[in-house]
């Protein structure tokens, strides 16, 4: 399989309070084209920062992040920047829309950047989108007017209007009821099925046991993995048990 994210030997630290702390220890990961990868461990452990790494939404101390044929570790902030509004989307647990805007237009937002000439076709693109995730009707809504889930989906809607090659989630069903988790996931689903490389950051075992492969790390460091496969028929309730019992084996 082609990979899509390689991350070699990364390194991340921060300073608090004049203490270094070390987040992500000689960490590699490598992501493959049309996967779908959850991340578990406990608070703390750096399921976060990893993401935010290899993303390029953070530096490295040391290591190396590829993306494609992109040198994540040696591109400068413009460069990041464009690599991730054009080639990337991300689902957040507490979705970051402009009060002001509708919801429609906060899902067309990231893109006017690169097709300032092309509002109309990126709002029909928007409202198929919205359409598609089952809130086709909240298009002219304001934030504060629609549910968490509801919200929740139009993130998903932003995160695909640029049609990236990777969707990253942090947490993006932490704040929600567990209905309206499985419907976030669902379209998670749907979209790796249709090709797009998903990676997830999450506590939830349910969510992690609808990923094919499913990454624990703990301290910094990814000390174990478990190989679901492909979701298709298989009972999810068997596939929370195995990732439940892993990630007891990893807290001990």
């Amino acid at each position: 399989m082609k990979k899509i994210i390689d991350g070699q030997r990364i390194h991340k630290s921060f300073t608090a309070e004049k203490e270094s702390i070390k987040v992500l220890r000689d960490v590699s990961v490598t992501i493959y084209e049309g996967e779908f990868i959850a991340v578990m461990g406990p608070s703390g452990s750096g399921k976060s920062t990893l993401l935010y790494t290899l993303s390029g939404m953070d530096t490295v101390d040391s290591g190396k992040v590829a993306f494609i044929h992109h040198n994540l570790t040696e591109c400068g902030e413009a460069e990041l920047a464009d690599i991730r509004r054009q080639q990337m989307g991300f689902v957040f647990q507490q979705p970051a829309f402009l009060k002001n805007l509708t919801i429609i237009d906060n899902i067309i937002l990231p893109s006017m950047r690169d097709n300032r000439k092309q509002v109309k076709a990126l709002t029909n693109k928007a409202q198929q989108l919205l359409e598609r995730t089952g809130i086709g009707d909240l298009a002219d809504r304001m934030t504060h007017q629609v549910s968490g889930g509801q919200l929740q989906r139009a993130g998903i809607c932003r995160a695909l209007i640029n049609e990236p090659k990777i969707i990253f989630g942090d947490e993006p069903t932490g704040a929600l009821n567990s209905k309206s988790a499985q419907e976030i996931m669902d379209q998670f689903l749907q979209t790796n099925q249709e090709g797009t490389t998903i990676m997830l950051v999450t506590h939830d075992a349910k969510v992690a046991a609808q990923s094919e492969r499913v990454l624990f790390m703990k301290d910094g460091q990814i000390v174990d993995e478990l190989q679901l496969g492909k979701l298709s028929n298989q009972a999810i309730e068997n596939r929370t048990e195995r990732v439940t019992k892993k990630m007891l084996q990893v807290e001990m």
